[in-house]
C-alpha cells in the first residue's frame, strides 16, 4: 500500500527583513505554533550593526526578550549629562533607563531564538513588491520573481520600506522628506590615557554626555569600557550641510591621546519623524519601515521590540479567529499609538520646531533652564508630557531678555500640546471615513507648522 504524501501547511505569516523587529515577531509568532517564513536580503553574518546601542529596560520587559548577558552586555551608566551646544550648561539626569548592548552579537541572539523557535529564516532572498489580491495583500515577489504567499504580511525591511512604499493607500506610501531623516555616524577609538576632556569638560567614565542642539542635531561622547571611546553625532538633513562623520573625525584628530585609526562604527540615515499608518488588509508594517524611532534620539531599537511583540499579539489573536482584515488588526494601530506612537508624533512636532533654534538660542535655553531637566528626561525616554500654563508663566520671566525666543517657545508649547491631543482622538476602531479624516487633520497640523517655517 503506497503512502500518501502528506500536504504542505500554508505559510501563516511572511516577515519581510530580519533585523530587530523582523526577528522579535518571528520568535513569538513562531513560539505560539504558526508556520512564519522571514526573507533577509542580506547575508546572516551582514546583520546588525558594528557597534553599541542603548536599548530601553522596559522594551525588553514589555517584548518578553531576555536581559543581554555577558559579552553582549556593557556595563551600566549612573545616567546621561545634557551639554548646551556652547558647553556652559550641564545638565545630569537623575536616571538613565537604557542598556547598553553589543549589536552584532544581539542581533545573532535575537535570530538564534526565531530559529528555535521554528521560524524558517532565508538570508539573501531579496523581496521586490507586495503581491495583492483586491485590497487585500496576499504575498511577496522575490528578485527572482518567485511567490510567496501568505495569511499575513509583515514589512521589518527598515528605512527602505519595501512593502509598504509600494501599497498606494492611505499614507502607507507616503515619500519622505529630506528634513524627516538625521545622519548618524559613530566610531569606538582607543584612548592612551584615562583622561578626556570635551572643550573644558572632563569625561567621566560612568556617564554619557549629549551636547544637543549642535549642528541642528546632537552629538555624543562616553566610554564603552576604560580603553575605548565611543564618539558620535547626528545632523538633522535639509538643516546642515555638515556630515556627521566630519565632527566625529575633528574630535578625534584635536585630540592626541586618542587613537586615529578605528576600532569599529559606521553609519546611515535615521528616519526620524511619527509613525505612519501602519496597518491594511492582510499587511502590517512594524519598526523603521513604519516610522516608529523616537525623534528626538534616533534610537529605535527598543520601539521596533515593543512594536513587534504588539504586532505578534494581534497577529496570533487575528489568526486563531480566521479573521485577518484591516478591522482586526486595527487593535495594533491603536495600541502601539496609545503605548508609543502619540508621544512620538508630539515629539517629532517638538523637533522639528526646536531645529528652527541656532545655536546661540538652543543655549540660552539650556542655560536659563527653559528647557529643564523633565524636559530633557521625557525627550531622552521617548514621553511627552503636556507643558501647562504655568510653567509657561514662570519660562517667560526667566526669558525676559530674550522675547523672540519666548514667543518661539510659545508657539512651539501651543503646537506641540495639539498634536499630542489630536493623537489621543485617533479612531479606536477603524472607519474609513473617519480615520481618513483624523489623518488629514494630523497631516494639516504638521503642514502649518512647514508653511510657518
Amino acid at each position: 500500500m503506497s503512502k500518501t504524501k502528506q500536504k504542505e501547511k500554508p505559510t501563516d505569516v511572511i516577515i519581510v527583513g530580519a533585523g530587530i523587529a523582523g526577528t522579535v515577531l518571528a520568535f513569538h509568532l513562531a513560539n505560539a505554533r504558526f508556520k512564519v517564513k522571514v526573507f533577509e536580503k542580506n547575508k546572516r553574518e551582514d546583520l546588525g550593526h558594528d557597534w553599541c546601542d542603548s536599548i530601553e529596560k522596559d522594551a525588553f520587559e514589555f517584548a518578553k526578550i531576555p536581559l543581554p548577558k555577558s559579552k553582549e552586555k556593557r556595563e551600566d551608566r549612573d545616567h546621561l549629562v545634557i551639554l548646551s551646544p556652547d558647553f556652559k550648561k550641564q545638565i545630569h539626569l537623575d536616571y538613565y533607563n537604557y542598556i547598553i548592548v553589543d549589536r552584532l552579537l544581539f542581533q545573532e541572539r535575537l535570530i538564534s531564538m526565531a530559529e528555535k523557535a521554528g521560524a524558517e529564516v532565508n538570508f539573501g532572498v531579496e523581496i521586490v513588491e507586495p503581491m495583492g489580491r483586491g485590497q487585500w495583500v496576499v504575498g511577496v515577489k522575490t528578485k527572482e520573481e518567485k511567490i510567496e504567499n501568505a495569511r499575513i504580511v509583515i514589512d521589518c525591511s527598515g528605512s527602505e520600506r519595501i512593502l509598504a512604499r509600494n501599497i498606494e493607500i492611505l499614507d502607507l506610501n507616503i515619500e519622505l522628506k529630506k528634513k524627516e531623516k538625521v545622519r548618524a555616524y559613530r566610531e569606538l577609538h582607543k584612548v592612551s590615557k584615562d583622561e578626556i576632556s570635551w572643550e573644558n569638560i572632563p569625561i567621566e567614565k560612568n556617564l554619557l554626555y549629549y551636547r544637543y542642539g549642535y549642528e541642528k542635531g546632537y552629538s555624543w561622547l562616553n566610554f564603552e569600557d576604560d580603553k575605548n571611546l565611543d564618539i558620535g553625532a547626528g545632523v538633522g538633513k535639509g538643516f546642515s550641510e555638515r556630515s556627521p562623520k566630519a565632527i566625529v573625525n575633528d574630535f578625534v584628530n584635536s585630540k592626541k591621546n586618542v587613537d586615529n585609526e578605528k576600532v569599529r562604527g559606521g553609519g546611515g540615515d535615521i528616519l526620524m519623524r511619527r509613525p505612519t499608518t501602519m496597518v491594511w488588509y492582510g499587511f502590517l508594517a512594524v519598526g523603521e519601515a513604519a516610522c516608529q524611532v523616537v525623534p528626538t534620539n534616533g534610537c529605535g531599537i527598543g520601539p521596533a521590540m515593543i512594536g513587534a511583540k504588539i504586532a505578534a499579539e494581534v497577529v496570533a489573536d487575528a489568526l486563531r479567529r480566521k479573521e485577518v482584515s484591516i478591522d482586526s488588526l486595527w487593535k495594533y494601530q491603536v495600541r502601539f499609538m496609545e503605548k508609543r506612537g502619540r508621544d512620538h508624533a508630539a515629539l517629532d512636532m517638538l523637533r522639528r520646531q526646536v531645529l528652527e533654534f541656532n545655536e546661540d538660542e538652543y543655549s540660552f535655553l539650556i542655560e536659563k533652564e527653559i528647557l529643564t531637566k523633565k524636559d530633557f528626561e521625557n525627550v531622552i525616554h521617548a514621553k511627552y508630557s503636556k507643558i501647562g500654563l504655568w510653567k509657561m508663566t514662570i519660562s517667560a520671566l526667566r526669558g525676559l531678555n530674550r522675547i523672540k525666543v519666548m514667543l518661539k517657545m510659545r508657539k512651539i508649547v501651543k503646537a506641540t500640546n495639539r498634536i499630542y491631543k489630536h493623537y489621543k482622538k485617533m479612531p479606536k476602531e477603524y472607519d474609513s471615513r473617519k480615520y481618513l479624516t483624523w489623518m488629514l487633520g494630523h497631516m494639516s497640523l504638521f503642514e502649518d507648522l512647514e508653511q510657518e517655517s
